[in-house]
């Protein structure tokens, strides 16, 4: 396979020069740049994403086998909670309605 050479430098521009350019680069702008990802937080949409994923975690359907089984069917009777193993009819009927997966 063969090498491949640099192409050549225009006249007058050598190693010296072009150190000399970066240094003067360097200090006219000091802070460094962003590395690739951190401008990222800038372009992600900001409160109107935020807004939007809550939205969409708050949609999605839950797990029947997790805490979150009775979401959008909560266990109550009347202003009493259903809680435990008491909760059991809720999740069958968030089952067969399907609140839950």
């Amino acid at each position: 396979m063969p090498q491949l050479e640099a192409p050549p430098r225009p006249a007058g521009l050598t190693d010296a020069i072009i150190r000399q350019a970066v240094r003067d680069t360097i200090a006219e702008y000091p802070q460094p740049l962003q590395a690739p990802g951190q401008g990222a937080t800038a372009l992600s949409g900001g409160v109107t994403q935020a807004r939007l994923n809550a939205a969409f975690d708050q949609a999605k359907v839950p797990d029947c086998l997790h805490g979150d089984a009775l979401k959008h069917q909560p266990a109550h009777i009347g202003p009493i909670a259903v809680v435990g193993i008491y909760s059991l009819p809720w999740v069958v009927a968030a089952v067969a309605r399907g609140k839950c997966n």
